[in-house]
């Protein structure tokens, strides 16, 4: 009877027949099992999260320009604020750096000039008397509008740690709470504390001009390697399994026993095409909006004139 040989592949493929053993080929799927392995908890969350979302109502399946550009908001379905803490981000020196930048830059002329805007379009005309001024979650700050912002980017040559593996460049904002005092010919507001939360959007897709798709590293069973330890590596189980295959004091089964563990340690060449390539063949993965819970932070109150009669 003949053995099953399941298709070497990316993606979950039918079985086919063929006269080796059984392999269990690396798929995208398996890469949350890898994170779990190398204990980033966070990141294996939120790829799982893509794998169970639907795709979007677009042409590609794609999350919408619109929506990535900041030009529109996510529909609720597309958002997650679960998953993302800040004291998870605050284990990172990079997140850490932009949140110390923000504790300032929250009420520097551009903050103030944000605010001031989003708080003059909504609330110019209202009844005098004083209005609490504060966010149930970082959905209604991105609704309403934020102070500041700033970017955490990585590099394509930097080492991947599970910040970059879960949110690779992303947004930090910030933003003020406290009350609006609203007479006939003014507006203010008193600001008590400060907000910090992280925004991004997790999708796959690569820019329309782009001559390749984003790398996201060589990846197996186990987790991820940086380039030259995974060539070495496959290198090295192509070497042993021609050894094993021209020994002839090794049996037919010891031999098929030792190539499955050879191929299961194989690092995979992992880019943004595979997923998009999954979502186009299975219907699923859905792009989505990250938002973390948020950070406060008390300060001395500050008044910002928003506007003047």
């Amino acid at each position: 009877m003949a053995d099953t040989k399941i298709a070497s592949s990316l993606t979950p493929a039918s079985n086919q027949t063929g006269k080796s053993a059984a392999v269990r080929q690396f798929k995208i799927t398996d890469i949350p099992d890898a994170m779990d392995k190398m204990k980033w908890p966070v990141a294996a969350k939120l790829m799982r999260h893509w794998f169970d979302g639907k795709p979007w109502p677009t042409a590609d399946g794609a999350m919408s320009k619109e929506v990535k550009d900041h030009i529109a908001l996510a529909d609720i379905a597309y958002v997650n604020d679960t998953i993302v803490k800040m004291a998870w981000l605050e284990k990172f020196e990079p997140a850490k750096t932009v949140i110390e930048e923000l504790k300032s830059a929250w009420d520097n002329p551009a903050g103030r000039n944000n605010i001031s805007k989003k708080i003059k379009d909504k609330y110019l005309g209202s009844a005098p008397g004083v209005y609490p001024f504060n966010f149930a979650s970082a959905r209604k700050v991105e609704e309403f509008g934020y102070s500041n912002n700033r970017a955490v980017k990585f590099g394509l040559i930097e080492k991947t740690d599970e910040l970059r593996a879960a949110l690779a460049n992303f947004n930090v904002r910030v933003f003020p709470e406290g009350k609006l005092v609203i007479s006939v010919d003014s507006i203010q507001l008193f600001v008590e504390r400060i907000g910090f939360y992280a925004e991004d959007a997790y999708d796959f897709n690569d820019a329309p001009d782009d001559n390749f798709s984003q790398p996201l590293g060589f990846w197996n069973f186990d987790g991820i390697a940086n380039p030259a330890y995974a060539a070495t590596a496959n290198a090295g189980a192509a070497q042993m399994k021609s050894n094993i295959a021209s020994n002839p004091y090794i049996s037919a089964e010891d031999s098929q026993a030792m190539f499955r563990e050879i191929e299961s340690s194989r690092y995979f060449y992992i880019t943004n095409s595979h997923f998009v390539k999954y979502r186009t063949e299975f219907k699923k993965g859905g792009d989505f909006q990250v938002l973390s819970d948020i950070k406060y932070q008390n300060v001395p109150v500050t008044v910002i004139n928003v506007w003047n009669k």
